[in-house]
């Protein structure tokens, strides 16, 4: 029996030994989770997240999937590495939106990623003018002044990095982190079993459910729960793709509430069933 485990970052996977778990099933992973634990493939698709992971050297040992990641030699570094690429407003600090590694002797490759300063602001402008009560952590998250800027990181001549747009037609389809994982999971590891686990959708408490919220590139501890429903969506296409798969939604406990629940649009649904945590270690031990 081939297995496959997703770990998404809800809080519900809270407690779960990972290490036991790898032992029984290939493991995918998404963003920070790196920062404690190495899974067997990481998914990681934000800007800032994708350099932060890149430059702690996570690359060099463990297979890496990041989106929009692309090689520029050492002779464009002053053709892209600019100022007014950020902003053409007179900012007197702007050359502290360009976060740029350290770069090592034999390394002639950097890849860059950004967000316009401008851009941003004016879309940050027309949101709140729209939406004044808006949750300030909600904001930030998404158009606070820290997202805008140049990130340069430069690599090595090797490492373990794949591009999320490697799946047919050369695309990712703009999946989210833990949809994605999944959809790559089916490609690739010809699995008979899929555990999603930790991939919550919602909260109990109105908040975000996120395991690293509060710290770097994630929303505030007291920032809103993301609206589930691209997640939704997009795991429902991946089941649809691949009937021949089973897929498990794992839940923390059999009680009923916000996240331990059938998923309305997942009804109808043939490969898919819900089972408790519990019941997972039945049935891969």
């Amino acid at each position: 029996m081939n297995r496959v485990i997703c770990l998404g970052n809800g809080e519900s996977r809270l407690g779960l030994d990972l290490d036991d778990l790898r032992k029984y099933a290939t493991i995918w992973g998404c963003n920070a989770i790196y920062r404690d634990w190495a899974p067997d493939r990481l998914v990681c698709l934000d800007i800032e997240m994708s350099h932060e992971v890149y430059r702690s050297g996570y690359c060099f040992e463990h297979i890496t999937y990041f989106r929009d990641w692309c090689r520029l030699p050492e002779e464009a570094y002053d053709l892209v590495v600019t100022p007014s690429h950020i902003s053409r407003r007179d900012i007197s600090d702007l050359e502290s939106y360009i976060h740029e590694s350290p770069r090592v002797d034999g390394w002639n490759e950097f890849v860059m990623s950004g967000q316009d300063l401008d851009r941003m602001l004016q879309i940050r402008e027309d949101w709140l003018t729209r939406f004044p009560d808006s949750n300030p952590a909600d904001i930030d998250i998404v158009l606070g002044d820290k997202r805008a800027g140049l990130w340069v990181t430069w690599v090595a001549p090797e490492d373990k990095i794949i591009k999320s747009e490697s799946l047919p037609g050369n695309s990712d389809y703009s999946f989210s982190g833990g949809a994605l994982a999944s959809l790559l999971a089916s490609y690739n590891d010809n699995p008979d079993e899929i555990y999603l686990v930790g991939m919550d959708l919602y909260s109990t408490t109105g908040k975000a459910n996120n395991i690293y919220k509060g710290t770097e590139c994630y929303i505030a501890a007291d920032g809103s729960e993301t609206p589930p429903d691209h997640w939704i969506q997009q795991h429902k296409l991946v089941f649809d793709k691949f009937p021949y798969i089973k897929y498990y939604k794992v839940n923390a406990k059999s009680e009923i509430d916000r996240i331990n629940r059938v998923i309305e649009e997942w009804k109808d649904t043939p490969n898919l069933e819900y089972i408790t945590q519990d019941e997972m270690y039945e049935r891969i031990i």
